[in-house]
């Protein structure tokens, strides 16, 4: 069984952005990267949470991404735009890219933005949960280095590419977040520190041979989600990232941690169409139809996308923040390296 330490969430920020500062990361920037990737571990998606903080840091070290960038906006129109990044660390441009959809949606109904030449965006559910607390709906989109060989294919020619949806309602947003791949990539790594094995059916050795072993498998080839329709999104994904905003394709972005391919964000304004409070209303609708839907056999309840990101959010704000013992370990490290005053564990 994993061993876990326990930390409060305010005190895993201030480490966070305590790192980032010491390389040079703006202190306003370095907050939002904090806020961004303690809600990560918040939500249970501790593959997008402070693990990333060595991996970040090691590629602004190495020149892979940058501590500090001129994000511009090099085209614009009232629903459109295109941010260029100056490949600096994702989670600030692609947050710029996602508040200038917000804010063109909301006076003209409909905004789409794309953002090249950006690092790692991180989770990607930190954005369409902001369209969402604006009474929007939203649709964000990367591609990433290239892990996931097509549908009948032999070669790695697309990363894990994830996508994200969010939807208000009166009380929490429905929020879908997903890598077209069978599993995402940093979750194998994950695996791999944890000392634990991945299903079988999402990846192959190099050699293309079926494997359940996280090493074997974060050296080879993933396949996609639900074969050929998983396939197909991700080639959706690709175009609308990449393609679209004129960034780098997954079989040409670095492959570290820390790199993008491209980022697109989509946001509608559903008040624009009808009266915002009957909207509220038919998803409250659909929402209590899931709920109430009896369950099949061996379930005990019906879902809807996010509740168990919510349920672990609850839970972690009230008793902390669970950091498995191998990623408390590279945090060790990082604090040591950068002299920072470790979070104090609490269990």
């Amino acid at each position: 069984m994993t061993e876990y330490v326990r930390i409060l969430p305010d005190d895993l920020r201030r480490f966070t952005a305590t790192c980032f500062i010491r390389y040079g990361v703006p202190s306003e920037d370095a907050e939002l990267i904090a806020d961004h990737l303690v809600l990560a571990n918040l939500r249970g998606v501790d593959s997008h949470g402070v693990i990333r903080i060595p991996y970040y840091t090691e590629g602004i070290r190495k020149g892979y991404v940058r501590g500090r960038g001129e994000v511009k906006v090099v085209k614009e129109t009232d629903t459109m735009a295109l941010v260029d990044g100056d490949n600096y660390l994702g989670i600030p441009v692609a947050t710029k890219a996602t508040d200038l959809a917000i804010s063109k949606a909301k006076s003209a109904g409909v905004a789409a933005v794309g953002a090249r030449n950006l690092g790692h965006v991180g989770m990607l559910a930190y954005y369409t949960l902001r369209f969402a607390r604006n009474g929007l709906v939203g649709m964000v989109s990367v591609n990433a280095p290239a892990r996931v060989a097509p549908w009948g294919g032999s070669q790695a020619l697309f990363g894990t590419n994830p996508i994200s949806f969010s939807f208000p309602t009166s009380s929490k947003p429905i929020v879908v977040d997903m890598a077209t791949s069978a599993i995402a990539a940093f979750k194998i790594r994950l695996a791999a520190l944890k000392g634990e094995r991945i299903p079988e059916g999402i990846a192959l050795t190099k050699d293309g041979r079926p494997t359940t072993d996280p090493k074997e498998a974060y050296d080879g080839i993933l396949l996609p989600f639900g074969t050929y329709k998983g396939y197909a999104i991700s080639l959706v994904v690709e175009i609308l990232s990449a393609v679209i905003s004129g960034g780098t394709l997954s079989k040409y972005v670095f492959n570290h941690p820390s790199t993008q391919g491209g980022f697109f964000a989509l946001a509608l304004n559903p008040s624009i169409l009808r009266d915002y409070s009957e909207f509220l209303r038919d998803v409250d609708t659909l929402v209590n139809l899931i709920k109430t839907c009896p369950p099949a056999q061996g379930f005990d309840e019906v879902l809807v996308p996010g509740d168990p990101e919510d349920r672990h959010y609850e839970d972690r704000v009230k008793n902390g923040v669970p950091i498995d013992l191998s990623t408390w370990k590279l945090l060790v490290e990082v604090a040591k390296d950068l002299d920072v005053e470790l979070p104090k564990i609490i269990g």
